[in-house]
């Protein structure tokens, strides 16, 4: 296996080992070396610890089980031990017995059981002071009692009958052990565990783990099943230490224990065939669906047709044991069908060890649907996320997928953020075409090299997640931009890679054409977050259910050390120094203007710019100062996507245009006292400064309205569609949400007139939300980082 499997099957260690106890009378009844017991006795002599949770077949039971006790001494460590592949409850049995000790104990876990044991402690800090060391098992997958009890019949033995049992002790393939108090059997292990390896009788929740290793122990112990460990005298077991404490404790707990260090590369390769089909969640999810069976995926990685033969070998066998039906015939089926059917199976398995894998880059993170030139707000919102993400993963590597790549790549001065090409052409000559022929491949069993595939759409396949910026999207009345929203999500799904939509605005689905394309592409995604109630609730008629969340818009969250180039510090300092120094009565008012508002309104024959010149001037004859912004900015171009500069040149030609009564002139052309326009190229970081300064904002971009609000300022809204409601909603300021339809001088300065009346009140209901609307922002973010840990359990960050 390559490094990079290394690094994400075994995950982070302090070293490795092959071990074995030299003490005989521990290895005599081990399954392997006798290690584990070794280690767990001296931890107790040396008083390291005050016990060892440790578990034994429960014997004389109608069913067979194993239960935990805590073992204080040498005696009851050996009698704990051999292996048990029987169904074990640690919630329900083990928790307890940790709760009521006095003590120090160490822990002998399944790896999902120290998981729920690592939860645990992080809500129950007082637990941290009980547990000195967790020691995970490798861990092929758990059987439910009904094996044990029909490989015990097999042999004629009644399972209430059963005095003597163990599943496997001795040297490499082990004996299983079965007696009645009047006979003891002792037979190959194999006949329980050809069995077991074919997944009959599985626990279920063993179908959706990834964590062959133990992730979450301080000491992880198990076989290694290579042809060296074969022709040694005795059978070691793997130590792999996985803490600092598990580190501290194994260098001072080796007595009578012979430890030889082994690269981590060694763990892997006697354990290649096992781990790789235990990593194999998508495939095994995919196939359950045909038998009924749903497999949570946290993974989501492409799978190949190899994958999915092998998976449906290990599903099959698993339903037709676990059906009441066809329960009694497997529990018949002779030895002489079992041993090739197990052969065929692993054989599988072993192909599946050096055929192409899908694998994911865990620290490269593709981002769609924002851009660092052109819309401030689509800036603010890249830079917040990957600010927020690198605050729990500092080393993350981002993939900006652009459609202003040329404009982007300029500015982007950050050496962990790449820019890629993703304007709609490289989207449909590209990523599209690319996606396909990869998805076609993988269905052969194979998997595209990298250097045939575009450098773009290379980076999105080897990303580990696609997170989607988009403001808007599935909308009535933008079908334009519909298929620009299904390409920036459907190659990713091609190519096997998560999608995530963080907030969000989406809905309204009446027209056929957007409500298929929608509910097609939104449950497929990995999560979709609405940024309100009202896209929640639309998504949710949709048929959006399990994947749907609701978190409010990341840009609630911009700090401004987050900006991705290098600071205009002069310029914003000039900025704010004019801003202060404004001649004003009563305060400062912010007017941010939108191309698309003025789009929208001069289809309906209003003139916007106009307006919004009226607009000045009537609060300038008030006694208040006014700084009109863009939130848009291509300096280099006269086009208006995505560019309000043009917009805020015409409201400074109205302006000009009519001289205002009770309005004295600067003496510079088309300046007046009180007011300032900026017109210049300022970073969205720098723009949420301006705002903040301003005593109440006016604002026809809804990043403009998002700024003002998480500086507390009262805001009005000039915009369109339900995106600006909902939002304000949260804040109990709806209404001061005005349509473009309503865009007449008259009506907008009398509405700006009770705005600002009111604005003390305003204010005050802002105030009084905007810390738990926050939280909720971030609520999207804690999500991701609990996925992309889990995601990522395999070499997790």
């Amino acid at each position: 296996m390559a490094d990079a499997d290394v690094a994400r099957w075994l995950g982070a260690n302090h070293g490795c080992w092959t071990t074995f106890s030299t003490d005989d009378e521990v290895r005599k009844n081990a399954a392997s070396g006798g290690t584990t017991s070794q280690l767990l006795i001296n931890l107790l002599e040396q008083r390291a610890i005050d016990g060892a949770l440790v578990w034994r077949m429960e014997l004389g039971a109608p069913k067979p089980a194993a239960k935990p006790f805590i073992a204080r001494d040498r005696a009851e460590v050996l009698g704990a031990q051999g292996s048990k592949y029987c169904a074990v409850d640690f919630p329900r049995d083990g928790m307890p017995l940790i709760r009521a000790f006095e003590g120090r104990l160490a822990v002998v876990l399944l790896p999902c059981d120290a998981s729920f044991l690592r939860r645990k402690i992080r809500k129950e800090p007082q637990l941290a002071e009980r547990i000195a060391c967790v020691i995970v098992l490798f861990c092929g997958h758990n059987s439910t009692p009904e094996l044990t009890a029909r490989a015990a019949e097999k042999l004629g033995f009644s399972w209430p009958d059963v005095r003597v049992f163990r599943h496997r002790s001795g040297a490499w393939r082990g004996r299983m052990t079965v007696g009645d108090g009047q006979r003891t059997l002792t037979v190959p292990t194999s006949r329980f565990t050809h069995y077991q390896n074919l997944f009959f009788y599985s626990q279920r929740k063993c179908l959706t783990c990834a964590d062959h290793f133990g992730y979450d122990g301080d000491i992880c112990v198990g076989d290694v099943w290579s042809r060296r460990a074969k022709r040694g005298g005795q059978k070691p077991s793997a130590i792999v230490v996985k803490t600092a404490v598990g580190r501290d404790l194994w260098e001072s707990s080796q007595r009578d224990i012979a430890a030889t260090p082994i690269d981590a590369q060694c763990v892997l390769d006697g354990n290649a065939r096992g781990v790789v089909f235990h990593y194999n969640v998508s495939a095994r999810s995919r196939v359950g669906r045909f038998f009924g069976l749903r497999f949570k995926d946290r993974q989501r990685l492409p799978v190949t047709t190899l994958e999915l033969a092998t998976a449906f070998v290990c599903v099959f066998n698993h339903w037709l044991s676990s059906d009441r039906g066809f329960e009694p015939v497997v529990a018949k089926l002779p030895m002489s069908l079992i041993r090739p059917y197990v052969y065929m199976f692993k054989g599988l398995q072993q192909l599946m060890v050096y055929s192409p894998r899908p694998t994911t880059q865990n620290r490269t993170i593709a981002i769609v649907g924002a851009t660092l030139s052109g819309n401030r707000g689509a800036e603010a919102m890249l830079v917040t996320t990957i600010g927020k993400i690198r605050e729990f993963l500092p080393d993350a590597r981002f993939v900006v997928l652009s459609y202003y790549p040329t404009a982007d790549s300029r500015l982007c001065e950050d050496p962990h953020v790449e820019i890629v090409d993703a304007t709609p052409l490289a989207l449909v000559t590209r990523f599209f075409p690319a996606a396909v022929a990869d998805r076609a491949t993988r269905l052969l069993g194979l998997r595209l090299p990298r250097t045939g595939i575009p450098r773009g759409p290379r980076e999105l396949r080897e990303s580990c997640v696609l997170l989607d910026l988009s403001g808007v999207s599935y909308c009535d009345g933008r079908e334009k931009f519909l298929p620009f929203n299904l390409l920036n999500n459907w190659p990713a799904m091609l190519f096997g890679v998560p999608v995530v939509k963080l907030s969000q605005a989406m809905g309204s689905f009446k027209s056929p054409l957007v409500k298929h394309a929608a509910r097609f592409t939104l449950r497929r995604c990995e999560r979709v977050f609405a940024r309100g109630r009202s896209t929640y609730a639309m998504c949710k008629e949709l048929g959006i259910k399990g994947n749907l969340g609701m978190a409010t818009d990341v840009v609630f969250l911009l700090k401004a050390d987050y900006a991705l180039r290098q600071a205009q510090a002069s310029l914003l300092d000039r900025l704010l120094e004019q801003a202060r120094a404004l001649e004003r009565q009563k305060g400062i008012v912010a007017i941010v203007v939108s191309s698309v508002v003025h789009q929208k309104a001069e289809k309906r024959g209003m003139n916007y710019p106009s307006t919004i010149a009226t607009a000045c001037r009537h609060l300038l004859g008030k006694g208040w100062a006014v700084i009109l912004l863009p939130n848009a900015v291509r300096a280099d171009s006269e086009q208006l996507h995505n560019n309000d500069l043009p917009v805020l040149r015409l409201v400074r030609d109205a302006l000009d245009a009519v001289e205002a009564p009770n309005i004295e002139r600067s003496g510079a052309g088309s300046d007046h006292k009180g007011l300032m326009i900026v017109d210049e190229d300022v970073y969205s970081t720098d723009l949420h400064a301006l705002i903040g300064c301003a005593d109440a904002v006016v604002a026809s971009r809804f990043h403009a309205m998002i700024g003002a609000l998480s500086w507390g300022r009262p805001v009005m809204v000039i915009g369109w569609g339900h995106k600006y409601k909902e939002v304000l909603s949260e804040f109990e300021s709806e209404d001061w949400a005005i349509d473009e339809s309503e865009l007449v001088p008259q009506l907008l300065c009398d509405r700006m007139d009770a705005f600002l009346e009111e604005r003390e009140r305003i204010a005050e209901r802002i105030g009084a939300n905007v810390e738990r609307v926050k939280r909720e922002s971030q609520e999207q973010f804690d999500w991701l980082q609990r996925f992309m840990r889990q995601r990522s359990r395999v070499g997790g960050f």
